[in-house]
């Protein structure tokens, strides 16, 4: 089939409603109303999303030991991977080009499909003899048990894509909450009722795979498999070497999990791996929020310059959220982990605080792969992350012999180094970002949350001596740390506050908050039983 000539196709899997030619113009204001709803939608499913996997990774942490999640660590990277080697691989280009044409949702459905069909094999076939001698049998046998991921991964990533060119931000929302909510479900069943550990956990994430491509599928019905070699030319220029950055960006967050795995014992892992969540992960739970909508609304910005203006703004807020939160967990560590998920995970409490320093700093460039995918320069980004990679995994297979501790000191001095490489070489260079950006993004946060930690370690100490129970520490830490960074804040930095205000009233689901961008509304409002 030639390119343009399938209209009715076209219409069939292109748009869900009516048809959006203003999509690929968005003005401005359209954009900022498009992200707007977007941060409304995917923060309500964000919140009911983590109290739902935040509760069940309460119960798992008390129905398996540190061993389980140890054995599971390796298993469960191939999940984002999977997203990664087929959503980036080839949806993301149709996210990224301004026109698509049937002919490259067919040619990135094939390939996709194909790819992930590969890598499931692959996996089922070097799980044992590679997996084994470096993780272990356990581990191995979990490698097996997850591999379908990237088949599915490959059956749901152009209808994906398809979500994201909409910036139908509701629908994805609701895709999420259901799966992780199906996912942590049948995770907690199985090691309540089965008695199983690292399985459980494994069997979890791969249902919540499954539920998320019948659902992708559902909600945006992708074109037919079909070959067209000019069109998948065009979508691998772009898709290879973004899909390369992404599976380096997974590698650099799961490196250090991957050599704990290797030089240490499962219960030693297990104990890093959760407090890697606490410190580094569980603030991306926040920040995903702007990952999500960062690349789909970047794209759709008009030149490097309204990118940037975005961009600068977004990390301004989103470092004014997280930063404080990761300086709050860092004094109430010792007494929340042990409290939360039993005693034998108190160990977990040191090396939680030192990676809270990571998690700041991730905080701060959330976004950074997004903003050089949205600008079209997926080979510089896939540059960088290898050279990261190799720096992450050195001072990991260093640091990881001295134990746990040692092995998140590692973490944080490749973070600080990472900081001042993007916004040394990456920004400057490739974007035109000045490095005194990093200034102006950074200080407002990092200032208001060092004041926030001159109140808050008195207050925990007094609480402590005052033998009061953990809930009345943490509401009281809490309060007297945050009516401290908020005064400060509001004081100092009142440009930040004004954006932190505007946001919040924008996103409140109020009658005035009508979404303005054509197009966006109409499909939101079929998002689910409208259509």
């Amino acid at each position: 089939m030639a390119c343009g000539e399938s209209p009715r196709l076209a219409g069939r899997w292109s748009y869900v409603g009516p048809p959006e030619p203003d999509q690929d113009q968005l003005s401005h204001e359209e954009l900022k109303s498009a992200a707007v709803a977007g941060v409304r939608w995917t923060t309500a499913g964000r919140i009911a999303i983590e109290a739902i996997t935040f509760a069940a990774a309460i119960v798992l942490a008390r129905l398996i030991p540190p061993s389980g999640f140890g054995e599971a660590v390796v298993p469960l990277i191939l999940v984002p991977l999977a997203v990664i080697f087929t959503f980036e691989g080839f949806g993301s280009a149709l996210v990224q080009r301004k026109t698509i044409d049937p002919a490259h949702g067919e040619a990135a459905m094939l390939a996709s499909i194909l790819t992930g069909a590969l890598l499931t094999s692959l996996v089922v076939l070097l799980a044992r003899p590679v997996g084994e001698p470096l993780f272990g049998q356990g581990p191995a046998r979990l490698l097996v048990m997850i591999s379908p991921v990237f088949l599915l991964a490959g059956i749901g990533s152009v209808s994906r894509s398809l979500l994201w060119r909409r910036l139908d931000f509701r629908r994805i929302s609701l895709i999420e909450m259901v799966s992780l909510g199906i996912g942590s479900a049948t995770a907690v069943a199985l090691a309540a009722a089965a008695g199983l550990d690292a399985p459980a956990i494994v069997l979890g994430a791969l249902c919540g795979a499954l539920v998320t491509t019948v659902l992708l599928l559902l909600a945006a019905p992708p074109p037919p498999p079909l070959w067209h070699r000019r069109e998948l030319g065009e979508v691998m220029a772009f898709g290879l070497p973004a899909s390369g950055a992404g599976m380096t960006s997974v590698a650099i967050t799961n490196a250090t999990l991957a050599v704990a795995a290797i030089r240490l014992t499962a219960s030693q892992v297990g104990i890093f791996w959760r407090a890697f969540q606490l410190g580094v992960v569980y603030q991306e739970k926040i920040s995903g929020i702007m990952i999500r909508l960062a690349f789909p609304v970047y794209s759709r910005t008009k030149d490097l310059g309204q990118l940037r203006r975005f961009h600068e703004r977004a990390t301004r807020i989103h470092a004014a959220v997280i930063v404080p939160l990761l300086a709050l967990l860092i004094v109430v560590a010792p007494d929340l982990v042990p409290w939360l998920f039993g005693e034998r995970w108190a160990p977990a409490a040191g090396p939680v605080q030192i990676l809270c320093v990571a998690g700041m700093i991730a905080a701060i460039l959330t976004g950074y792969p997004q903003i050089m995918l949205a600008a079209g320069k997926p080979r510089a980004l896939l540059g960088f992350n290898l050279a990261l990679l190799s720096l992450y995994l050195l001072v990991s297979w260093v640091a990881a012999p001295y134990g746990t501790t040692a092995l998140a000191l590692g973490v944080v001095a490749v973070h600080v180094v990472l900081l001042v490489a993007v916004y040394g070489f990456l920004f400057r260079r490739v974007l035109g970002i000045p490095v005194r950006r990093l200034v102006t993004d950074l200080l407002p946060a990092l200032a208001s949350s060092l004041l926030l930690l001159a109140v808050a370690f008195p207050a925990a100490e007094l609480l402590r001596n005052a033998g009061a129970p953990v809930p009345l520490f943490l509401l009281g830490v809490g309060v007297a740390g945050g009516a401290v960074y908020l005064a400060a804040l509001r004081r100092f930095f009142p440009d930040v506050w004004n954006d932190l205000a505007e946001l919040t009233r924008r996103v409140l689901p109020t009658p005035t908050n009508a979404i303005g961008v054509p197009g966006v509304r109409r499909t939101a409002q079929s998002a689910v039983g409208g259509t």
